[in-house]
């Protein structure tokens, strides 16, 4: 099949009821595809790993030229990228609004529940039940020890029992935890927020009694599980094709 007959059959059966960002980004979308490279963020190293593979098609998750609607941008950084992402001899897509906004589920929070191992009822998009309560503390560690998410950071209380939890995984965006706060859910589980925005509520709810506490995994650490489930997904759906998964890395360095 083509790269572009891949994407609308990924895409099938959802209306987003609004444009998408998932578009060729690089190359020519009519290509043959027998090897598929999928990533988290479309890095000058993933890219090559891809090349040197022999990938005929790349889906990311992330922007690959910094802007979310990639609009254009005139930094040097930038344009050096889209120069040597023009060198490319395979397709590039990105697949990020329907992979969490599509028909049966979200992708994204399925695949960190997956390899997170909980055990638990998921609604398909943004809420997951334990059906054991366990610490926030815990919780952090089983994400550091079982998806290898490092200095995963908590506020409010580690102590705090929870079972009802809020799947916000990547950007929940400022404002996310405004709903958060007036519901049901013990815990919010998120990549990145405005600390103040954010944040504070939260530390403000649990020094005042409120049952309320936030764990912060950083955006793509905690979204990686979901394009890595949906590598080995896409591998058993579409046998014919070789699917390769490449790992991003992690953004930060730590001084531990």
């Amino acid at each position: 099949m083509t790269a572009r007959e891949l994407m609308e059959q990924l895409m099938a059966g959802a209306d987003l009821g609004r444009p998408t960002v998932d578009t060729c980004k690089h190359g020519d979308p009519e290509k043959e595809v027998r090897k598929v490279a999928i990533c988290m963020t479309a890095t000058p190293d993933v890219l090559n790993q891809a090349k040197k593979w022999g990938a005929d098609m790349v889906i990311t998750h992330e922007p690959t030229f910094h802007d979310h609607f990639e609009n254009p941008r005139e930094d040097a950084v930038t344009l050096q990228k889209r120069a040597f992402v023009s060198e490319m001899p395979f397709t590039l897509y990105r697949f990020h609004d329907y992979i969490h906004w599509g028909v049966d589920f979200d992708h994204i929070n399925e695949g960190f529940l997956r390899l997170a191992g909980w055990q638990g009822t998921f609604d398909g998009r943004n809420s997951f039940v334990l059906d054991t309560p366990a610490t926030v503390y815990d919780l952090a560690k089983s994400v550091q020890d079982t998806l290898g998410i490092r200095h995963p950071r908590i506020i409010g209380d580690p102590d705090l029992l929870v079972t009802h939890i809020n799947m916000m995984l990547g950007a929940g965006g400022s404002g996310a935890a405004d709903k958060f706060l007036g519901d049901d859910n013990q815990l919010m589980i998120t990549g990145e927020i405005c600390e103040w925005r954010d944040g504070e509520p939260i530390r403000d709810a649990s020094q005042l009694g409120i049952p309320k506490a936030m764990l912060v995994l950083g955006h793509c650490a905690c979204e990686a599980p979901g394009m890595e489930t949906f590598a080995s997904d896409l591998a058993e759906k579409y046998p014919a094709l070789e699917i390769c998964y490449i790992e991003s890395g992690d953004l930060f360095s730590y001084v531990d």
